[in-house]
Order: structure tokens, then C-alpha cells, then sequence
């Protein structure tokens, strides 16, 4: 009877988040956990429980994952793994029970997408035993996890408690729901689900277009162009040259200890580079997201550019800014990849063919001269909001781009720049500088 009971408590709970969650949106926010101030028992501890975490996905892929029950199978204290061959025992001790319960959920979910995906008509393989194991399901806050925003501390079953940086970045109006620890590269994270209030995009009938590009990597139709790139560092480079020359067993396929490590640090500096190209995309789309209703953009081939620029499509990651442009905009207008945007004059609407090498042109017709880029960006704009039939009178206004240039200027890795061509004043428009801390 109490069981009973127990059950439809956690119905009725579950029904009521529901609801709840109709009228909440998600984000994710990444927490760090401080290396410094980890003992080494924690860190032995955490290491001990990605390890215990990959036996244990094994032995339940080894099991079957179909025949698996989570509320039964995650009582296993001690599992067989593969040793040279042969088999040993190990004991699972930090892993609790309902981490290896979403572990399993987990692996399940994983089959069910493959089995759709075969459906319809894709090619998929199958689960594989892995070799290592970067992230631990943390499904219930309070229980498998608990965040103190005074103390600055994240405590996760069975681990401890962990200094903490990055939870200033929460508001306090925030509901804290699941979470992974994740391991990337040494460094220990907290990938935290929390919900609130649906809040209000942009909804100020105003409309730019994008266009992205090599020279000038994003173009912005009020004239604005932003130029940046993070480069590898020398330091890289030649951890590259010493990792060419450690030993590799082609039989084997394992690699020397000196390469291992050297394989980590050069993962170490990629993880570096790579979070600085995303935080210049995410201030960047911050600012267009926070200003813009209608946000076009062309839905353009960017992984055949790299085949000619490989190295400048690198150190931008120009795709990955279109991709949270995506996301975060209220109204995204993505026209076709074919649409012919680049050498049309936007005011008559003459076309003209353009060498890569022009990088302005004059129109013959109405002698208007115009930037190659702003003009694309004006055709953007165009065919964009001609997807949702709306004119061209939408976003008059005064010509006004210093607070724009103002926000990217402090954007480091970035450089801004007002084309001197003229453009056509209708396509500007009067915007605010959100909030954004430079660095």
C-alpha cells in the first residue's frame, strides 16, 4: 500500500513538472570545477568513476542492451572486464545506484535512435564496447547533485564537494533539473539543465542580413564588416612535430607513452583555440539575436570552402556562428544555397558578373557604388523577409552603426570596420549595446 502510494506521488509529480515545463525554456550552463582546489583523494575519486563507469557500460553492452533493466541491473556491484584476453573481476564503489540506472536509459535511448534511423532507409552499425568514458548522467538535483551558489560549491553523490567557477553566470530565478559530469582533456566540467521563464525575443520589426565570407567572415547589411581568426599557436606546432616523431606499433595500433601525452596536451590547447572561436561567435550572435526580430541568412556550402581555405574556415569556425544563429533567433531567415546573392546591385537590382578579385562595383544602370559584401548582405536581407511577404519599409530609420561597431570592437580576436561604399539608407537602422563583458 505505501508503495502504491509512493507511485502515484511520483506521477502526480512528474504530470505537475510537466505542465510546468510548457511554460519554461532550457538552457545549458557549463560549470568548472577549480583544479586547484581539487585534493587528490577527490580527483583519484573522480577518475576512479569514469573508469567504473566505462566497466560498466561494457559489461552492460556485453550483457545486452535490450535485455537490460535499469531498476534491476543497477544494483551490480562488481562486473567482468577483459584483460589480455581473460577475464577479471572489478567492484563498482563510487558509481551509485541511480548514475549506473541513467547509464543504462542512456545506452537504450542510443539503440532506439539507430533503430529509426535504420527505418528510414540510413546505414548504422552498433553499439561498440568503448575505451574510455567523458560523461556520467546526473539525473536528479538534490539527490545525485546539489549546487551551493553562496559557498561557490557542487557536491555530486558519492565524489564530494568541488570548488566551482562559472556559476555567476546562473540567475537566481533559474530551476535546476539534470546534468552530466564531464571529463574533457584533464579538466573536470558540469553540464547543468535549468529551466525558467520563456522570455521575450526581439520584437521590434527590425530585419539585417548576413552574408559570410573568406576576406570579410561575416558581412552585415547596415555596412558593418567583422574580420577575426584565432590561429594555432607556435606552441602546438611543435608539440605536433614531437608527437610525429613517437613510436607507433602498426600491428598493435597503440602508440608509445610519450605520445599519449603528448596526444592529451595537443587536445588541451585544440579545447583553447576552440573555445575562443566559440565565444566570439556566441558574442557576436548575442548581439544580432538581441537586436534583430528577422536575422537572414544564406544557407551557404561552407565545408567545400575549406577544400580551398581550410586554414581560414579553421581558425573562424564561420559555420558554427550560422549554426547558433539558428538557435537563438527569434524570426531565422535562411534562404537557399543557390540563390544568386553576390554582384546584384541592391537598389536597381541589376546583375553583374564579379571576379573574386572585385571586391566593389559601381552599377552601369543607376551608378550607385556599393561593396561586393554589403551588397550580398542587402540581397540576403531581401529575399529573406520576401519569405514571410514582408516589404521593403520594414526597419526604416536613421543611419546609425557606432553602437554596433562599438560592442564588436571589444570582442577580442575581432576586428570591425564600416565599408566606405555607399549604402542605400534604407537597409540601416538605430540598435542597442546589450550588456557583454569583453575578454
Amino acid at each position: 500500500m505505501a508503495n502504491i502510494e509512493k507511485n502515484n506521488k511520483i506521477r502526480e509529480k512528474g504530470r505537475e513538472t510537466r505542465i510546468r515545463r510548457k511554460s519554461q525554456e532550457a538552457r545549458v550552463f557549463e560549470i568548472k570545477f577549480d583544479a586547484n582546489k581539487i585534493s587528490n583523494q577527490k580527483l583519484n575519486s573522480i577518475k576512479r568513476a569514469f573508469l567504473e563507469g566505462k566497466w560498466f557500460t561494457n559489461y552492460i553492452i556485453a550483457k545486452g542492451v535490450t535485455e537490460s533493466v535499469p531498476y534491476k541491473d543497477y544494483n551490480v556491484k562488481k562486473v567482468n572486464i577483459k584483460v589480455n584476453d581473460a577475464p577479471e573481476e572489478r567492484e563498482l564503489n563510487v558509481l551509485s545506484s541511480q548514475m549506473k540506472e541513467y547509464m543504462i536509459k542512456r545506452l537504450q535511448n542510443n539503440i532506439k535512435a539507430l533503430t529509426k534511423l535504420k527505418k528510414e532507409g540510413k546505414r548504422v552499425g552498433k553499439i561498440k564496447y568503448i575505451k574510455s568514458l567523458h560523461s556520467i548522467p546526473l539525473m536528479q538535483y538534490g539527490i545525485t547533485y546539489k549546487i551551493d551558489m553562496e559557498r561557490k560549491r557542487v557536491h555530486i553523490q558519492g565524489l564530494g564537494d568541488f570548488k566551482a567557477v562559472g556559476l555567476d553566470q546562473i540567475p537566481g530565478n533559474y530551476e535546476f533539473a539534470t546534468a552530466n559530469l564531464i571529463e574533457r582533456n584533464g579538466d573536470y566540467f558540469l553540464h547543468v539543465v535549468a529551466y525558467a521563464a520563456k522570455s521575450e525575443k526581439a520584437q521590434n520589426d527590425k530585419a539585417v542580413g548576413i552574408d559570410l565570407g573568406i576576406k570579410n567572415q561575416v558581412t552585415f547589411s547596415n555596412g558593418i564588416q567583422v574580420q577575426y581568426a584565432v590561429p594555432m599557436q607556435e606552441r602546438t606546432k611543435r608539440l605536433y612535430h614531437a608527437f610525429s616523431r613517437s613510436k607507433y606499433d602498426k600491428e598493435k595500433k597503440t602508440r608509445s607513452k610519450r605520445g599519449l601525452k603528448l596526444l592529451y596536451k595537443i587536445n588541451r590547447e585544440f579545447a583553447h583555440q576552440n573555445n575562443q572561436k566559440r565565444d566570439i561567435n556566441n558574442k557576436l550572435a548575442h548581439y544580432v539575436t538581441c537586436n534583430y526580430q528577422y536575422v537572414a541568412y544564406q544557407n551557404d556550402n561552407i565545408a567545400s570552402w575549406a577544400t580551398f581555405y581550410g586554414k581560414k574556415i579553421y581558425q573562424t569556425s564561420i559555420g558554427e556562428f550560422r549554426n547558433v544563429l539558428k538557435r537563438k533567433a527569434c524570426t531565422p531567415l535562411e534562404i537557399g544555397r543557390f540563390e544568386r546573392t553576390t554582384g546584384i546591385c541592391p537598389n536597381c537590382g541589376r546583375s553583374l558578373h564579379l571576379d573574386l578579385s572585385d571586391r566593389a562595383f559601381v552599377c552601369p544602370s543607376c551608378g550607385c557604388l556599393y561593396d561586393r559584401d554589403v551588397s550580398a548582405a542587402n540581397m540576403i536581407r531581401k529575399l529573406g523577409l520576401s519569405l514571410w511577404n514582408i516589404g521593403e519599409t520594414l526597419a526604416e530609420g536613421n543611419a546609425s552603426t557606432s553602437s554596433m561597431l562599438v560592442y564588436i570592437k571589444h570582442i577580442p580576436h575581432v576586428k570591425a570596420s564600416i565599408s566606405v561604399e555607399a549604402r542605400s539608407p534604407k537597409l540601416t537602422d538605430v540598435a542597442e549595446v546589450p550588456s557583454v563583458r569583453a575578454g
